[in-house]
């Protein structure tokens, strides 16, 4: 059940696998300590004068069987582990002095049920807030992570095109989003031409702007371990596509926004001529840029927030930080994205003023006023 940890351990032919165990002891030891001889034979002057960062745990696997494994001082400090625990271990066979043992070591905490629950407790705070519309917005955020994982993620995997495929996948997305959640009429489709534009500016310019600044796209270990296990994927190809894909969210809320602001004002007065509404929701839709582009900029922000916290450590010029490429990637993405968002206001306005009649039918202001009650 013991397995010691060792040095000198041929990883040829390892075969690992997450398993699950439930902890049954946990006893801290000092890190000097490898697994050689058993915690309880450790002298106790040797122990006290030392500082026991280490943990030696015991644990019982699903079938019953017991297992040991060592954390080490890093992960004391980030996991915290207690008899009655349920933890995931990594099972690995190697091969030590010509026998195979099985190793077992600390791989994560169990989350998925927690997780589940808070994804739950979202879905019952936006379908109690936005009814059926909220409601109709999580049927669309489901169908849009599904396109993600069975279309786009395979293609640009698989060898296609991954600008032309965050393109295609990004458009699919706005139309199902569009209108499965504001229904199919004109106004959505002003929406739609506007978010198309949009997603098209994004990854024109973040294709001449990642090849100006000769970005690779591999700028931390995920990158590259990325690149390791697809080598003819070009990463410069997806740092544009991620552009694409990244700036979705706020593109639906500002092109939506400008089509309902034009549909409202011509409901309101019918006999304004198009100039007066296009001049109109410019002003509407100016106001909400700056929310916009803060709401892109902060997500960003709190996203690369750790990474910058490391980066200020080091002792480097403001400059020469700021133009590394694994902060120039986000602020380049942070303003093309944001650039794309600016454009695709006056282009959804213009198309909302082309598509709304002169007059709102009266079918349509009836149920304009209908939707307005249940809000």
């Amino acid at each position: 059940p013991h397995t010691p940890q060792h040095t000198d351990e041929s990883l040829a032919g390892a075969n690992a696998e997450i398993v699950t165990a439930h902890v049954t002891s946990v006893t801290p030891l000092p890190c000097t300590y490898l697994g050689a001889t058993p915690p309880d034979q450790i002298a106790e002057t040797s122990a006290a004068t030392q500082q026991p960062d280490c943990l030696n745990v015991r644990a019982e696997l699903a079938i019953g069987t017991p297992v040991t494994f060592m954390i080490d001082q890093v992960n004391t400090r980030t996991h915290s582990i207690h008899p009655g625990d349920t933890v995931k271990l990594v099972a690995q066979e190697l091969i030590f002095e010509g026998t195979t043992e099985t190793h077992y070591s600390f791989y994560d905490h169990p989350r998925g049920a927690k997780m589940l629950t808070i994804v739950v407790l979202f879905a019952l705070i936006v379908i109690a807030v936005g009814r059926w519309r909220g409601a109709l917005s999580l049927v669309g955020v489901g169908t849009a992570v599904t396109l993600l994982v069975l279309f786009v993620l395979p293609a640009i995997l698989s060898g296609e095109p991954p600008i032309l495929v965050a393109i295609v996948g990004a458009t699919s997305i706005m139309v199902i989003v569009l209108y499965l959640a504001h229904g199919i009429s004109h106004r959505t489709t002003a929406a739609l031409f506007g978010s198309i534009f949009g997603i098209l500016f994004t990854a024109l310019a973040g294709y001449a702007a990642t090849r100006w600044l000769r970005f690779t796209g591999i700028a931390s270990t995920e990158d590259a371990s990325l690149a390791i296990a697809v080598p003819d994927l070009q990463m410069n190809d997806v740092l544009t596509a991620t552009i694409v894909i990244a700036g979705l969210g706020v593109l639906n809320d500002i092109t939506v926004a400008q089509a309902s602001a034009v549909w409202e004002m011509r409901a309101l007065n019918p006999h304004l001529s198009k100039r007066r509404i296009y001049l109109s929701a410019m002003r509407v839709g100016r106001d909400h840029i700056a929310s916009s582009i803060y709401t892109l900029v902060f997500a960003y922000a709190g996203a690369m927030f750790v990474v910058l916290l490391l980066l200020y450590t080091y002792p480097r010029d403001l400059i020469d930080l700021v133009t590394t490429e694994l902060i120039g990637q986000e602020i380049i993405r942070t303003l093309i994205g944001a650039a794309g968002l600016v454009l695709s206001m006056p282009i959804t306005t213009a198309f909302a003023v082309l598509f709304a009649q002169e007059a709102a039918p009266r079918g349509e202001i009836d149920q304009r006023k209908h939707e307005n009650s249940e809000r």
